[in-house]
């Protein structure tokens, strides 16, 4: 036996263990709610992880298609990327796989030499962390590219320099004096 099909063997303990953990990444008000409330419509943060931990534990014991893990990854991430969770928050719920599998074939590993399955498993979850990592990102360029756009439709009742976010940011700190320092990082072009 390798540990592929060990870790098949004891999936529903890895998964169940492996949610639970990304629960516990929240305050512990919301890990009670998550744990307590199985509805999907009243709990869809909970739903998504429980629904997408599971294949995607699959797709890296059997798989590791991109596409695939990236669309799963996408339903976990997203919402802590929404959520302001730091780069490092919203990924290390792929990490925290690494720890419940050594845990749980610890045994197995010393035993039975799976020792080389293990390293290569590890690397499969260190790329599917580099793709949490993309998901993060792209949501969040998301979110600063909808914020530009709310900010760009604004009524105004200031005109001019008042628009450019740059020049507003300068002339608070004491910087900058016209149109001619706008540095166009707003994406708004040199106001008139």
């Amino acid at each position: 036996m390798n540990l592929d099909k060990l870790l098949a063997k004891k999936k529903d303990l890895i998964v169940d263990k492996w949610i639970n953990s990304i629960y516990e990444s929240y305050p512990s008000e919301t890990v009670e709610f998550f744990r307590h409330q199985r509805n999907k419509f009243a709990n869809p943060v909970g739903a998504d992880i429980s629904e997408a931990v599971g294949p995607l534990f699959d797709e890296l014991l059997n798989g590791n298609n991109q596409k695939n893990m990236f669309s799963l990854l996408d339903k976990i991430v997203r919402i802590r990327a929404v959520q302001d969770f730091p780069p490092s928050g919203a990924v290390a719920v792929v990490l925290l796989l690494k720890k419940i599998i050594r845990d749980e074939t610890k045994k197995d590993i010393d035993t039975d030499g799976f020792f080389e399955d293990l390293l290569e498993l590890e690397s499969r979850i260190d790329y599917c962390i580099l793709l949490a990592f993309d998901v993060y990102m792209k949501c969040r360029e998301k979110i600063w590219e909808i914020k530009l756009d709310e900010f760009k439709k604004r009524p105004f009742f200031v005109e001019g320099e008042a628009r450019c976010l740059s020049y507003m940011v300068r002339q608070e700190q004491g910087q900058g004096k016209g149109t001619k320092d706008c540095c166009n990082s707003c994406g708004l072009g040199e106001v008139r």
